[in-house]
């Protein structure tokens, strides 16, 4: 079996060529998540703080509860959410600008990988990070893990920038994306510990100035948190959940983690997220459907994680002794980019031991870009070898079976159809204009007005 389009990306052109078909294509299949993307829980918390300022001016200064107990600090998901909605009154705006943030860090990816990777390494990454399942289906939610995608490029991308001299702009936004991370989720963790073991093996510069002006221009949402902080301490006192070192003392919390690093560029998406129901795509049941995709993602597409598991012993056995020694100042791009993922990973690894909670699925996704690269790497080495038809037949395949996992997402997944199993709506203690300005009610009806059910924590309520 051939594929005509693959056949031509050993030269630059060729492979730009490939880039801008496979680009469209997720663009396109992130397109339709957004336009079938329903409001749950998290969700409507979030438009509840964005409706709010666009509604009635009113600035929420914390974020949404954390799984530690708690708020997010700082009121960086109010801007993000509420100023979409000035423009369009609708739920799905704000998910604009996750998938415009989502384009943004494919852009500045390949932009800085490509002077490092090969032509055939470059549609690699493009198959195995822009068409990726588990990427596209948070390019189409509105959720706090959804925004992340762009901070992590943003720092591959200013750690490569600096690697022989620090540059203002560059550290600056990479202040900027740190401190803004902390304030949409609690993972910033991974940015900043791997941020601080790349500086501490010279693998880039800091402009010291331009960090703290940054950070200080970043930090402005979190100056109105801390004054309804002095006002209501629990924000910060209910985050009791768990304790320091969980990961490390029980083990398995931690190692979960590590899972992530090699699923997230295989084709084995999470269960709640492969629960489908095409039924009320068609308008009646689904009683063989969406159960059998749901075993074929349970099984065959879950074993497509052994790939990135020798992927990862490749990359170890070339990289096991690279976490001795600072990076040679006259290391080549490749070295740094190997190393790069090493002190990533590494630096993973110790935010998974002290994790108070268990590591879940959505918290890896700010290296979500340096969990596909080992694949890449690997993929790109024997792309250059005599297995260079096998490699080429597999990423056309792969490729085809991550945009069709992703379009069945799209249509019968939870979080993208009103209705069938596992239905994302619940009861709700009230009622709320909210609910109509935003065209919930219009695209999915809601179950309202049941005394002791959940409410979004800052929506005022009717009763």
């Amino acid at each position: 079996m051939s594929f005509p389009i693959l056949s031509d990306f050993r030269s630059s052109r060729g492979a730009a060529r490939l880039v801008a078909v496979l680009f469209a294509v997720g663009l396109a299949v992130s397109a339709l998540l957004l336009i079938r993307g329903l409001p749950a829980g998290d969700q409507l918390n979030l438009l509840a703080r964005g409706w709010l300022l666009a509604e009635k001016g009113e600035f929420i200064s914390y974020g949404n509860p954390m799984s530690t107990g708690g708020k997010a600090p700082g009121g960086i998901t109010t801007l993000l959410v509420g100023l979409p909605l000035l423009v369009w009154r609708d739920h799905r705006a704000p998910t604009v600008v996750i998938l415009l943030f989502h384009v943004a860090a494919y852009w500045l990816l390949d932009r800085t990988l490509r002077r490092v990777l090969g032509p055939g390494e470059r549609v690699l990454f493009a198959v195995l990070y822009w068409l990726n399942p588990w990427r596209l289906y948070f390019s189409g939610l509105l959720w706090n893990p959804s925004y992340l995608f762009l901070f992590g490029a943003v720092h591959l991308w200013s750690c490569h920038g600096q690697r022989e001299t620090p540059r203002f702009w560059m550290t600056f936004l990479q202040a900027v994306s740190l401190v803004l991370a902390f304030q949409v989720h609690a993972s910033f963790l991974l940015l900043a510990m791997a941020s601080f073991l790349l500086w501490l093996r010279g693998y880039f510069k800091v402009h010291w100035p331009a960090a703290v002006a940054g950070g200080v221009l970043a930090a402005l949402p979190l100056v109105p948190w801390a004054l309804e902080l002095r006002a209501h301490p629990a924000l910060v006192t209910e985050a009791q959940h768990g304790f320091l070192g969980r990961g490390l003392l029980l083990v398995l919390p931690g190692l979960r983690g590590v899972g992530f690093w090699l699923r997230y560029p295989s084709l084995g998406i999470p269960d709640k997220v492969a629960r489908f129901d095409f039924g009320p795509l068609v308008g009646g049941t689904d009683p063989w459907l969406g159960p059998a995709l749901f075993w074929l993602v349970k099984t065959v597409f879950a074993l497509t994680a052994v790939l990135p598991l020798f992927a990862a012993i490749w990359f170890w056995r070339r990289n096991r002794h690279r976490w001795r020694r600072r990076v040679p100042a006259a290391a080549s791009g490749r070295v740094w980019l190997h190393g790069y993922v090493l002190w990533c990973f590494l630096g993973s690894v110790l935010v998974f031991a002290l994790a108070p909670t268990t590591v879940m699925y959505w918290q890896v996704v700010l290296l979500f870009h340096a969990a596909v690269l080992p694949l890449v790497l690997w993929g790109g080495a024997l792309w250059r070898s005599r297995h260079h038809a096998r490699v080429t037949r597999v990423a056309a395949a792969w490729g085809a079976a991550g945009v069709a996992l992703a379009v069945a997402v799209a249509l019968g997944s939870p979080a993208f159809r009103c209705g069938g199993r596992h239905d994302v709506r619940f009861f709700l203690a009230s009622d709320s204009p909210m609910f109509d300005d935003l065209g919930i009610r219009r695209d999915c009806p809601w179950p309202m007005n049941q005394p002791g059910t959940w409410w979004p924590d800052v929506l005022p309520r009717s009763d």
